[in-house]
């Protein structure tokens, strides 16, 4: 059994609260009333969340999973594609469509770095493409791109081009709006911000993308599947009958977290200002630098050529930070805080902070 007296300052799986780790037991059935129940009442509250009126899909599985959802069900085979690349994570969805066999083209800068709109905006001008994927924040860099402003230019240069977004460490964290946005697909988990354990993903879809699905399938496809059919997929939500059996006990816990988070007015709020103050704190620890340029409100980078250790550290002392991935690891901690903390619990991790980099040479 994990100590209840460890602090989780992870980038997911965050911590639950108890409300929610009850909730877990509440499903028992997935042909049940109850069941038809819960479920729309959960796609109520993530509409709400991400701003949008059209189809929501929660599958079993990953952030990872949902992706692979999109890029076998609404990407037609062979399509031309463009990524944004700036970490692991966007560099996943890279390889996801080479397995797929489409056409990738890359916008790639270093990790660290965001993008150049002019950039963007010159590609498109000369180029066209089926979609272009956005991660919404880099997880493994703590980078956020502007969406909103990224959005624009699509829309504005290449109307006819689906935007996918990825805002598995976004969603709640930062602003967004489907629907006003022009995204077609947004796609999410429920171990960061929603405040759940991990194994639902979720998927949002725009009108026109829930009928470009319906168009493709016809067409050929790379390869075909029963559990990630997209088309049955959205059906079965559609009619609050899972394709398969769900796993309830994660749905369960999604339903409870979701209604505490849109019972707290201002929620959202005070995840971002929370941010604000962690990256205040951290600005005052010694030899620890941060980017401040496009931050992300659920996960900070802190650079420190001791890393490992103070990650060490830190766990004897009950807190459990993340380590850097691929090219900086041994480089960074990276500090999760997609969830609301305690000023005790934030204290904590400031003292803790203080006393090593003291002996920290």
């Amino acid at each position: 059994m994990p100590d209840s007296n460890t602090l989780h300052f992870t980038p997911g799986p965050v911590p639950i609260s108890d409300r929610t780790g009850q909730a877990m037991h509440a499903l028992l059935y997935h042909k049940s009333e109850q069941f038809t129940v819960v479920h729309e009442e959960l796609k109520a509250s993530l509409r709400k969340i991400i701003k949008t009126d059209d189809d929501i899909v929660i599958a079993p599985g990953s952030g990872t999973t949902g992706a692979e959802i999109i890029m076998r069900g609404l990407v037609p085979n062979q399509s031309k594609i463009l990524m944004l690349v700036n970490g692991r994570f966007s560099t996943r969805w890279t390889e996801l469509g080479t397995v797929f066999g489409h056409d990738i083209r890359t916008i790639t800068v270093d990790w660290g770095e965001s993008f150049s709109e002019e950039k963007l905006e010159q590609l498109l001008s000369t180029e066209s493409f089926h979609s272009i994927w956005i991660t919404h924040t880099e997880t493994s860099t703590g980078i956020t791109i502007p969406l909103e402003r990224f959005c624009s230019i699509i829309t504005k240069q290449s109307p006819e081009t689906f935007i996918i977004v990825d805002a598995v460490s976004s969603l709640l964290l930062e602003n967004i709006n489907m629907q006003s946005f022009g995204i077609d697909c947004l796609f999410s988990a429920s171990q960061k911000a929603l405040a759940s354990p991990p194994g639902a993903c979720i998927i949002a879809f725009s009108r026109r993308a829930s009928e470009h699905i319906q168009d493709n399938i016809e067409q050929s496809r790379v390869q075909g599947s029963m559990v990630h059919n997209l088309h049955s997929l959205i059906h079965a939500s559609r009619n609050n009958t899972p394709a398969f059996t769900p796993p309830l006990p994660i749905l369960s816990a999604l339903h409870s977290s979701c209604t505490q988070i849109l019972l707290h007015e201002n929620y959202q709020t005070l995840l971002m200002q929370q941010a604000v103050n962690i990256r205040n704190m951290i600005s005052e620890w010694r030899d620890c630098t941060m980017n401040l340029a496009f931050h992300s409100n659920g996960v900070s980078i802190v650079h420190h050529r001791k890393s490992e250790k103070i990650i060490e550290s830190l766990k004897q002392k009950g807190i459990i930070v993340a380590g850097g991935q691929e090219q900086w690891k041994s480089k960074v901690v990276r500090i999760g805080h997609m969830v609301l903390y305690t000023d005790a619990e934030l204290q904590r991790l400031n003292h803790a902070m203080h006393e090593i980099l003291e002996y920290i040479s």
